[in-house]
């Protein structure tokens, strides 16, 4: 798990264009009046190394959230009425359930036979189970600490955390920690309080066990969910105190054994060991601009933008033996992020530091990993991968017209064939791109301009690489796949609520409006 970027671990997921806070990370994206993220200060049209002083590697990924919807139902949470609308994606039938006070972060929990969500109450300060069944839904409530707004689950879907992510608070003081944390038992119906270090920035669970941990600018709390909750040590991941905690980048392996620490102008990685609190230091040809795990959690890639290379550092080895790791040079290219898609094979390398427009696939299923750069014809935002990691979904930044009289665009997106060789497809949007969600076969990416009125969306089919542009009616703020319907859907700002419905197959669109009232559907995307 990575406290910034997440890669790799979800890919369903939309422009967090309604939240008010930004994070303080060194990396948060800014956007302009149309909700469009803006492209880096000074940025330069050259594409290859040494063309132009970069700046520093932006995860636009981290402004990714994934929407909630579960096997069958899209869920949605009204603040205002106090109800959750679940909308069945196959029949588009609508129902309606009481929650607490204020409803408004709304997750799936893993594992479940019956589709099941949690919402927490942000009024109420409490969280609400809802479980829907053959024979209607069930409800179950969990008083929580204030200000939660985030959850993590384990494994089985047993235990919950809720915590605060500050990044989502708008200008709270610095003498606000948001130490709580709030340990779950879905299944006995119990809560406990606990306080971990300052201002949490991920909260995950060791794979297939009751252990937890929380990633905190005092370190890195260990925490035990069964019996009575408790957290049972903190793990420094640095001798110096005083070390600005918004420079780290950290993942952390699925076992919860392992974590590595990457710096903002930093050359090396800490290793920890979060059973021992042992740390090892490995030191890299250069700044590391970025740090990500395989899903497996048996390696560590590191992106050296400076020498444009990349180091394959074996976990949990390096933790013994850090000077025991392989340097790949990726001739001819500037590579600053990375991107693994599931199963650890594959590395996507680009930079979103400076205009550049290729995309670097590393193969590291091989010794020496060779490596392959496919041509895009627009700046690189942001890399979404697919599940079988067989595509690629890449977002380009908008461009300015130039001066030999070339028109700038308002975005575009790419779908590069990631396990054959072969060209990517760029498609030119009327808006800039919004929100992505990718899975094996399809995508579906939406557009927003606000100040042109100008919404949509675009199902993409793989491998034919086929793309067809559905305009919507409003403003389009999440978007996500139904596979149990085999819909994708769009939620969309309006008033009474709003989802368009898109069939995977036909590209039929459905629009639903009005959650709460008289809810009516259309064909295709107008009101």
């Amino acid at each position: 798990m990575r406290t910034r970027s997440g890669h790799g671990r979800s890919v369903a997921m939309a422009l967090a264009m309604a939240m008010a806070a930004c994070s303080s990370d060194s990396d948060t994206m800014a956007f302009d009046e149309s909700g469009a993220p803006m492209a880096p200060g000074g940025a330069s049209n050259g594409t290859g190394p040494g063309t132009t002083t970069p700046g520093q590697e932006r995860e636009v990924e981290s402004d990714y959230e994934a929407p909630v919807a579960t096997g069958h139902y899209v869920w949605v949470a009204n603040p205002k009425s106090g109800r959750v609308a679940y909308v069945d994606a196959a029949t588009l039938e609508v129902h309606t359930v009481e929650a607490g006070n204020g409803p408004t972060y709304v997750s799936s929990v893993p594992a479940q036979t019956d589709d099941t969500a949690l919402v927490l109450n942000v009024l109420s300060q409490d969280a609400t189970l809802l479980r829907a069944t053959k024979n209607g839904i069930s409800t179950k409530t969990f008083d929580v600490a204030a200000r939660a707004n985030s959850v993590a689950y384990s494994a089985d879907g047993r235990y919950a955390i809720a915590w605060a992510d500050a990044r989502k608070v708008d200008q709270a003081p610095r003498t606000e920690g948001f130490q709580d944390l709030t340990i779950l038992d879905l299944v006995a119906g119990t809560s406990y309080v606990v306080a971990v270090g300052y201002r949490p920035v991920a909260v995950g669970f060791a794979a297939g066990t009751t252990h937890a941990y929380a990633v905190t600018q005092d370190g890195i709390a260990i925490l035990e969910a069964s019996g009575t909750p408790a957290v049972t040590s903190n793990v420094a991941v640095s001798d110096t105190p005083n070390e600005d905690p918004g420079s780290r980048d950290v993942s952390v392996t699925p076992d919860g054994k392992v974590a590595l620490i990457r710096r903002d102008g930093s050359s090396s990685v800490t290793v920890v060991s979060l059973d021992k609190g042992t740390r090892a230091s490995v030191a890299l040809p250069g700044e590391v601009t970025d740090l990500d795990l395989t899903d497996l959690g048996d390696k560590a890639i590191a992106t050296i933008r400076e020498t444009s290379q990349v180091a394959i550092l074996p976990v949990p080895g390096i933790l013994t033996d850090p000077a025991t790791f392989e340097t790949v040079p990726i001739t001819g290219e500037t590579v600053g992020s990375v991107v693994l898609p599931p199963g650890g094979l594959k590395a996507l390398l680009y930079t979103n530091a400076f205009a550049a427009e290729r995309l670097t696939i590393l193969d590291l299923a091989q010794t020496p990993p060779p490596f392959r750069t496919v041509r895009l014809y627009s700046p690189v935002l942001a890399v979404f991968s697919s599940p079988d990691a067989n595509h690629a979904v890449v977002l380009h930044d908008r461009t300015q017209a130039t001066a030999d009289g070339t028109p700038g665009t308002p975005g575009a997106f790419s779908v590069v064939p990631v396990g054959n060789a072969l060209p990517a497809k760029i498609v030119a949007t009327q808006a800039p791109p919004a929100a992505v969600a990718v899975v094996d076969d399809r995508a579906i990416v939406a557009e927003r301009d606000n100040s042109t009125k100008v919404f949509g969306a675009y199902l993409v089919k793989m491998p034919q690489l086929m793309v067809d542009r559905l305009p919507l009616a409003s403003p389009p703020i999440a978007v996500g796949v139904v596979e149990g319907a085999k819909r994708a859907y769009v939620s969309q700002q309006h008033p009474e609520g709003r989802l368009t419905f898109v069939d995977l197959d036909t590209g039929a669109a459905r629009t639903l409006t009005g959650f709460e009232l008289s809810a009516r559907v259309v064909d295709g995307s107008k009101p």
